[in-house]
């Protein structure tokens, strides 16, 4: 796609946003803005047209911050996974218990929680089919290793703490529980009946619990 510019000085079209933004802050309006774009026509039917058009500025001006359409996925989904894992952390920094701290995180899927980051999952698990592109494989790789590795160091306090069957390993159960959480992920926007009511989602969450625990769901 032509990166000439288009007759606007090379910045924001006319009568949409006024005032000239910082470098940082055009890079994160475009990425905040590529988001919607990117749910609406999916990885595939997004061109950079449309996520100027999206963010109300020329095509040269995305340019200046993304070399391509691809380059700023990739860089949104590596935004994205820093924004989960400080989120995740703030979450837990007051609990004391391994296993407590576990069991919010179990409730912070950020596929499900956050309309935001709903949304951009959405392409994310869509954008997986892209398995020709390796920037875009290693940006996804990327993604997930932090979430299993953040998890994977909760699960071995909790191991210490006893409060975690030991005989699996830390990482293995770390996977598990990410398979669980794009499983249910993928399955809440078909919104069948009973799939994710309130009281479901806490019951699969307690049956996780007992499980790492290596605890019995049924009392002798």
């Amino acid at each position: 796609m032509s990166k000439k510019g288009t007759g606007h000085r090379g910045s924001e079209q006319p009568g949409k946003l006024t005032g000239r933004l910082s470098a940082h802050a055009r890079r994160q309006q475009l990425l905040e803005t590529s988001i919607a774009c990117f749910a609406e026509f999916g990885y595939e039917g997004t061109t950079t047209a449309k996520l100027a058009r999206a963010a109300h500025v020329s095509e040269p001006v995305l340019y200046q911050h993304f070399h391509s359409k691809r380059d700023l996925f990739v860089a949104l989904v590596d935004q994205v996974g820093k924004e989960v894992i400080r989120e995740w952390k703030k979450a837990i920094a007051p609990l004391r218990s391994p296993r407590d701290q576990l069991r919010v995180l179990l409730r912070l899927n950020p596929a499900t929680t956050d309309p935001r980051t709903r949304l951009l999952y959405q392409v994310i698990f869509a954008a997986q089919a892209q398995i020709h592109e390796p920037e875009i494989v290693a940006a996804l790789r990327g993604h997930y290793e932090q979430y299993a590795h953040f998890l994977t160091n909760v699960i071995k306090k909790a191991q210490r703490a006893g409060q975690v069957r030991s005989d699996v390993s830390a990482v293995g159960l770390a996977w598990q529980l990410i398979h669980a959480a794009i499983g249910f992920a993928l399955i809440k926007p078909l919104e069948i009946e009973g799939h994710a009511t309130p009281a479901t989602v806490e019951q699969a969450i307690g049956l996780l619990i007992e499980q790492l625990a290596g605890q019995r769901t049924e009392k002798e």
